[in-house]
């Protein structure tokens, strides 16, 4: 004979604790009150419940209302099989009532649809309770969730309730027509950018503005976004940015076209003398070598020298194009960091090491031609005083 009130009811599996667990929640009770006994053996087909000997699946949970305390415990079914775990409900006639159940959330997954669409009702209420949804009178657990499809503006109510008191919280959902008072259409009111013509590797801002309740988005990338936001962009090639914005009425779609500019004229090999005299690492586009060379040279030129500034590139690609253009005067390439004074991080190439700005200028004019004329705006300027790279010289005397 059971010393307890078993009510053998086998819950949602998706609620079962940790591998290996036996829990009871809760473990002290009222009189007449329930408890529910929740375990996960997967190692376990079948487990056996004592006392009551009740075989059960290896992973589920029963509601428990003994008549006195009581230590449940679970076997494997299988022959020789060992206890698994126990759990002891205590029922104490004097227990404190504990904490009024409340509805600590509740909310519906659209606020507004059309006739027939399904909204998904969720909530979650603290302390031991029953849970009274309207209208429709159900009854349900203390976490979960359920679907709806109202036909007409509906609004919902969930009660919950112990012995310690309840609370009740409500929440509405719209029907929307197409008559008089149906909302508008969302609607983009600005969709602009910080800049429509940019270098490669710049940042732009694509900022916008919309109204009525709307989710966005946007294009290339399919990302979805908020109605009223910005977003940093770095296009690779010109590229057209459309914001899409819909909501139950319908939307529109607005875009703009921001233009990268097209990189300096990559030399081809019929514009080398001798292609393979063009010294490495800047044919094979190495930055790091490249870099590393470069600093070498520069910290070795004599204070005070001069060079050709040529060009400053966010890609390693254009160290191909640079080698290609000097032919077999690359290796009079210094290749050097450039730091923005925001922090970003290129690089700059310049043209040999000369002691004086006339002898930098005379060097120019018996450069390569497809040097000079893949950069014209060649200048020269001080090694030491080149801008973005970081100084070497000796920090001053105090």
């Amino acid at each position: 004979m059971l010393p307890a009130f078993v009510l053998p009811v086998v819950l949602g599996l998706a609620q079962a604790p940790g591998p290996g667990a036996l829990t009871a929640e809760p473990k002290a009770i009222r009189p007449g009150e329930s408890t529910l006994l929740s375990w996960d053996y997967p190692k376990a087909a079948q487990v056996r419940l004592e006392p009551g000997g009740m075989v059960l699946p290896g992973r589920a949970q029963v509601t428990l209302r003994p008549s006195y305390t009581t230590t449940y415990r679970l076997f494997d079914t299988r022959p020789g099989g060992m206890e698994l775990g126990s759990a002891e409900i205590r029922v104490v006639p004097d227990l404190p009532l504990g904490e009024p159940a409340r509805v600590c959330s509740f909310d519906a997954s659209a606020k507004a649809v059309l006739p027939g669409q399904p909204v998904v009702l969720k909530w979650e209420c603290a302390g031991s309770a029953k849970i009274h949804m309207e209208p429709g009178g159900m009854e349900l657990d203390g976490k979960s969730e359920v679907t709806v499809t109202p036909l007409e503006t509906t609004r919902y109510t969930i009660s919950v309730n112990n012995a310690a008191g309840g609370q009740s919280r409500t929440v509405e959902v719209a029907v929307l027509g197409h008559g008089k008072g149906a909302p508008a259409p969302a609607m983009v009111c600005s969709f602009d950018a910080s800049a429509k013509v940019v270098k490669p590797g710049e940042q732009v801002i694509l900022r916008w503005v919309c109204q009525g309740d709307a989710k966005v988005r946007l294009d290339p990338g399919g990302l979805e976004l908020d109605g009223l936001s910005s977003i940093g962009v770095i296009p690779e090639k010109t590229t057209v940015y459309t914001l899409s914005v819909n909501n139950l009425m319908g939307g529109v779609s607005h875009s703009l076209e921001v233009q990268v500019e097209a990189p300096r004229r990559v030399l081809t090999e019929k514009d080398l003398v001798d292609p393979e005299e063009a010294s490495k690492p800047l044919a094979q586009e190495d930055l790091t070598e490249a870099l590393r060379q470069g600093a070498e040279r520069r910290a070795a030129a004599p204070a005070g020298s001069w060079t050709l500034r040529m060009v400053v590139s966010g890609y390693a690609a254009g160290l191909k194009q640079v080698a290609r253009a000097a032919g077999p005067k690359a290796p009079e390439v210094m290749v050097l960091p450039y730091v923005r004074r925001d922090g970003f991080h290129w690089w700059q190439a310049c043209y040999g090491a000369f002691p004086t700005r006339a002898r930098a200028l005379q060097a120019w004019k018996e450069a390569p031609e497809e040097l000079r004329r893949a950069f014209k705006d060649a200048f020269p300027l001080r090694i030491q005083r080149l801008p973005g790279v970081p100084s070497t010289d000796p920090p001053a005397r105090r």
